[in-house]
């Protein structure tokens, strides 16, 4: 395997990173080219260079990011530079499985803008979709994170609306804002938005955190507290955490057999692949999840040429309902389920289970999400599912992995991006250490599932043998920052303090007159050529100040004039989304999108592979 490009450095060493351990044990292996570049198939219209800030303007993370805030903001970690590192390893190790199966690919390229668009895709289609948001009620105060009397900030969780009032009328919250606060909280997830009455953080502000954690745990709140990079650093596991691959032997034993139903997630436009040349053409992927770790992964799967069949309960996934609709169906559940096929299977029941038997009997991989001891309870585990086909890749996708002192936590992304130090990350010194709405943790899940299940159908190609993988978010978590705690426990980053970017006045989106635009600022010379193009004498002030003069220059104009201006000066900027519908119908970004239905539109596969 070779990565071509050392810009952006960071996703080429993602890449060789993800990749080394499990190349190393067959080096043999025939090379596969990688290119990462910035912008991918929209490198003609917006040119080769480009910065993690303007990507993330670019691709609308900022303005998501600053939903709450009522303004974009930048997210501190790279999280789309290790996302493209990350798509580069699953691109390479998808190809090296096809070459093993006759389907040689020689060269994959992929692209750090092809990564961001995949960390806001719901809300693309949401955009897009032409259908009524979920209602999110406005309240003064966004939701989550909530701090504590002795200075401490914790995230919670709860699916329960009954749970949710016990909860706060412990802590002393009004009847009347619990109503309106649970429907903007159940609805966060989906709408990337949160906004609660003051009562609430005027409750928990009111108490200490070891009062709140006893009545989130009398209540049946799993309540996590937003940890720093230094207690993480603490963690003995966190230098060795990553995916769990383990290939076994087992005598063969009789195959069922098993039956699909045909597509039903897909628009126009949206097919299953089947195209011979992809490299997991002729592969089945049996799916059993919900929400967006399983889906995507699965999805990225079939991106790559696999047959995807979904396991749905009786009635469907609740998800299919979920507003807005695109067409028929939520367009959350259709942006990561699009062109699966589909089967309801009643698993609570022994007839249910055995079709499923049935459906991996002749299957290559089975990807679950289920609660941990589930799969046991069921009969469909390792040893279950190897019963009837000793060459299955078994594949179980969790919130925080196994073993875990947090199994008794529901594992989902703002509690797992709390516990894992992103407060710190996300955020330049002298900031709240707040989580994302950006589903970073899920989205990366994703992404490290699919790496975990691509890597299990390697070693089955090389061992003829099957494999169990374990993945969970609280790994694509980890791997979204490795660079940054490795930085950390070698004795730190002066750019980093403390693992958290220091940001001047030209780091941040910067409000001008209609929108946000980003500079990014690679050497002295654009900071003087800026500063020319701006009128800004830089001999008079401090950097700081002369930075804060030239801000205050841009913020007089609008976004587009001064991305015309300093484009012609050579200075990287960009202007930031700031509507998320707009991005698929504009020509620079068209190439990157396809249909979910007549209007709706989600990121296309991010991958071109060729021989």
């Amino acid at each position: 395997m070779e990565v071509t490009t050392s810009v952006p450095a960071l996703s080429a060493q993602t890449c060789r990173r993800r990749l080394a351990p499990l190349l190393s044990r067959f080096p043999g292996t025939p090379p596969v080219h990688c290119d990462v570049s910035w912008h991918g198939p929209a490198e003609g219209a917006l040119g080769q260079r480009g910065s993690e800030a303007t990507v993330q303007a670019l691709a609308g993370v900022m303005e998501v990011h600053g939903w709450d805030a009522g303004h974009p903001r930048r997210i501190g970690l790279e999280v789309a530079s290790v996302a493209a590192g990350v798509l580069a390893a699953n691109g390479v190790l998808a190809a090296s499985i096809g070459r093993r199966r006759g389907r040689p690919v020689a060269c994959v390229e992929t692209s750090v803008l092809q990564a961001g668009l995949f960390l806001v895709a719901h809300h693309i289609a949401a955009a897009t979709s032409g259908g009524e948001l979920l209602a999110s009620p406005v309240g003064p105060e966004p939701g989550p994170p909530f701090r504590t009397n002795d200075g401490h900030w914790f995230e919670i969780e709860v699916f329960d609306a009954e749970t949710w009032k016990t909860f706060w009328r412990q802590l002393g919250a009004g009847d009347a804002a619990l109503g309106r606060a649970w429907t903007s909280f159940r609805a966060r997830y989906y709408r990337g938005r949160c906004s609660f009455p003051a009562g609430l953080h005027e409750a928990t502000a009111r108490h200490s955190l070891v009062e709140v954690t006893g009545t989130a745990k009398a209540c049946g709140v799993s309540l996590c507290p937003v940890r720093a990079y230094p207690d993480v650093l603490l963690d003995p596991g966190w230098a060795g955490r990553g995916l769990a691959v383990v290939d076994h032997g087992e005598e063969p034993s009789a195959h069922g057999s098993g039956t699909a139903h045909p597509p039903d997630g897909g628009g126009p436009g949206v097919a299953v692949a089947d195209d011979e040349s992809l490299p997991l053409h002729g592969l089945r992927v049996v799916e059993a999840t919900s929400r967006m770790q399983g889906p995507l992964a699965a999805l990225l799967l079939q991106m790559l040429g696999a047959e995807v069949i979904r396991v749905e309960p009786p009635g469907g996934d609740i998800g299919r309902m979920v507003p807005p609709m695109c067409g028929d169906i939520g367009s959350f559940f259709q942006c990561y389920n699009r062109g699966k096929q589909s089967v309801e299977l009643d698993l609570t029941r022994p007839a249910g289970r055995g079709e499923l038997l049935g459906l991996l009997a002749e299957s290559d991989a089975f990807l679950h999400n289920w609660r941990p001891g589930k799969a046991g309870e069921w009969g469909l585990d390792q040893a279950g599912t190897a019963a009837v086909n000793r060459r299955l890749v078994h594949a179980e996708a969790s919130g925080w992995g196994e073993p875990s002192a947090n199994s008794h936590l529901i594992g989902t992304d703002f509690l797992v991006q709390a516990y894992a130090g992103f407060g710190d990350g996300l955020n330049p010194v002298g900031d709240p250490p707040l989580t994302s709405r950006v589903l970073l943790t899920d989205c990366m899940g994703a992404l490290v599932t699919c790496e975990g299940i691509l890597s299990g159908l390697f070693l089955k190609e090389m061992t003829d043998r099957g494999v169990t993988v374990s993945t969970s978010l609280l790994e694509g978590a980890m791997a979204t920052q490795t660079h940054v705690l490795e930085a950390l426990s070698a004795g730190g980053d002066p750019a980093r303090p403390g693992g958290r970017p220091v940001w001047g006045p030209l780091d941040k989106p910067i409000d001008a007159d209609g929108g946000s635009l980003v500079v990014s600022l690679e050497t002295d010379a654009d900071f003087h050529r800026l500063c020319e193009v701006c009128g800004v004498d830089e001999s008079r002030g401090s950097r700081h100040d002369v930075e804060r003069r030239v801000a205050d220059r841009i913020a007089a104009g609008s976004p587009q004039q001064w991305e015309k201006l300093l484009g012609d000066a050579q200075i990287l900027c960009a202007a930031v989304t700031s509507d998320l519908g707009d991005l698929p119908a504009g020509p620079r970004f068209a190439p990157l999108f396809e249909p979910l239905s007549e209007a709706c539109r989600a990121p296309a596969n991010p991958w071109v592979l060729t021989p």
